[in-house]
């Protein structure tokens, strides 16, 4: 399979303080949250960043880059990780996750890597609002992110009116992930659960539509 020109960025660096403990190794079937997460992305992308002050927590995951965030906040934020990830990165264009989103929809991701075109951000937007953690960066941003996070704005979406933004629309979502899934994330012990139920649902036919990623049907030893 060819794997597109992109680099896949994790969010992993939360101090998940609503759950009381750490999202991304939040047990899901045989694996972790995060494992599905990385290896879902290497599938799609060559090369994979996982943003994180603590990567011993990660030593099982393979074929992935370690970064701690770049800039010094008062608190860890997506804006710094997305930030950190750009900079990272190989490539001109990230698409960023958090840890806690584990059923990723591949058919809208590679509709929305069809759909790019030079914007400086390729989002979806659901009503009024946007979902900034499943979306498409350039490089091209960093700038504007740098001047939000300086200026004490972690929102990540506060830099969006100085770039270029193009959506994805609800419509179009809902074609390629009718129950929306892929959106689905953790902030508390109730959307864990809700999380299990849906995983035990749909894990049969998540994993064919990744099926020749063979890698992710293999248990962990």
């Amino acid at each position: 399979m060819m794997k597109h020109s992109i680099t896949g960025v994790v969010l992993a660096g939360g101090s998940s303080k609503r759950l009381g403990r750490s999202k991304a190794q939040l047990p899901l079937g045989e694996k972790r949250m995060i494992e599905w997460i990385v290896q879902a992305m290497s599938c799609l992308f060559n090369e994979v960043i996982v943003v994180t002050h603590q990567p011993q927590l990660f030593s099982a995951l393979e074929n992935v880059i370690f970064v701690q965030d770049s800039i010094d906040t008062p608190s860890r934020n997506s804006l710094v990780g997305l930030y950190t990830g750009l900079m990272e990165a190989s490539h001109d264009t990230v698409f960023v996750v958090p840890c806690d989103m584990p059923l990723l929809n591949r058919k809208l991701i590679e509709h929305m890597i069809g759909l790019l075109d030079g914007e400086d951000v390729r989002v979806p937007i659901m009503g009024p609002h946007y979902q900034p953690l499943h979306a498409f960066y350039r490089k091209s941003c960093l700038p504007y992110i740098q001047h939000s996070i300086e200026s004490g704005n972690y929102k990540v979406t506060h830099f969006y009116d100085e770039v270029l933004v193009r959506t994805v629309d609800e419509k179009t979502i809902h074609q390629f992930d009718p129950q929306l899934t892929s959106f689905m994330n953790v902030n508390n012990e109730e959307d864990y659960q809700q999380l299990l139920m849906t995983w035990e649902k749909h894990r049969s036919s998540w994993l064919v539509e990744w099926s020749d990623c063979g890698h992710l049907n293999r248990r962990r030893e």
